[in-house]
């Protein structure tokens, strides 16, 4: 997965938005309730997924580094969506999972992980950044997350910052399904060639051979969740809209 946004609004409310991007070949299934009780798409080559959540309440994420001294470098479980799974199978305390992930592997690793536990009157939640090994609570208001660290001010997570900020989502999802690439003195340089930057600069990515496979809504009160996944076309049209609906068992 390549683009989230997460933002924390009074209530407690919560509202995730997450595209994933990825090579056309990776075999996937759709947006679904596992036997294990977790709701997520599902990465039938490694067995993880990129995003999902609970009835209890938990709730993870995932996206890589694009960083080429990080190419060969170890993941936890050694794929990243594994992580997620694990987490939200567990009945562990989002901070003390991710301890448990730095320990796993002590060197600098191309993650980036979204934990967290939505309570009754409370969300407490907070991002793992594998390449710094850094360990952030998320404070109220809204974070984005690509392929670099927290908040990395790439142009489209400026976009969907501000829009994340508005709590519309009619806003939000105009940015996540924007296929408006960054002007040419805006591209960050992640060790991939100038097309390859130009191409993944945009929210919303099309391509024969990779481009964005899934956008996922998520808007969370404290009694319930409504999520929405739409599943893309190389081409990015719309092929398929999934919504699930649940009332939390805390």
């Amino acid at each position: 997965m390549c683009l989230i946004g997460i933002h924390f609004g009074a209530g407690p409310r919560l509202l995730i938005t997450a595209n994933r991007d990825e090579f056309a070949g990776r075999p996937t299934m759709p947006l679904h309730w596992w036997p294990e009780g977790l709701l997520a798409g599902k990465d039938l080559q490694a067995g993880g997924t990129w995003l999902g959540i609970t009835r209890d309440g938990r709730f993870a994420a995932v996206t890589n580094v694009r960083d080429p001294a990080l190419r060969t470098a170890a993941v936890p479980f050694g794929s990243r969506g594994l992580m997620v799974k694990a987490f939200l199978l567990s009945d562990c305390d989002p901070q003390d999972y991710a301890q448990q992930m730095l320990t796993t592997v002590s060197e600098a690793s191309p993650y980036n992980l979204i934990l967290g536990q939505i309570h009754a009157d409370s969300i407490h939640a907070l991002w793992l950044g594998g390449r710094s090994r850094t360990l952030l609570p998320l404070q109220a208001g809204s974070h984005v997350l690509s392929n670099a660290e927290l908040n990395t001010p790439w142009p489209k997570a400026r976009r969907l910052k501000a829009a994340l900020a508005t709590e519309d989502a009619a806003a939000i999802d105009a940015v996540m399904h924007s296929q408006t690439r960054a002007s040419d003195d805006e591209l960050p340089a992640t060790g991939v060639s100038f097309d390859w930057e130009k191409r993944l600069s945009a929210a919303l990515i099309s391509g024969a051979d990779y481009h964005t496979r899934s956008s996922t809504l998520i808007q969370v009160d404290p009694l319930k969740a409504a999520i929405r996944e739409i599943t893309w076309s190389p081409s990015v049209s719309a092929m398929t809209t999934l919504h699930e609906h649940f009332e939390f068992t805390r």
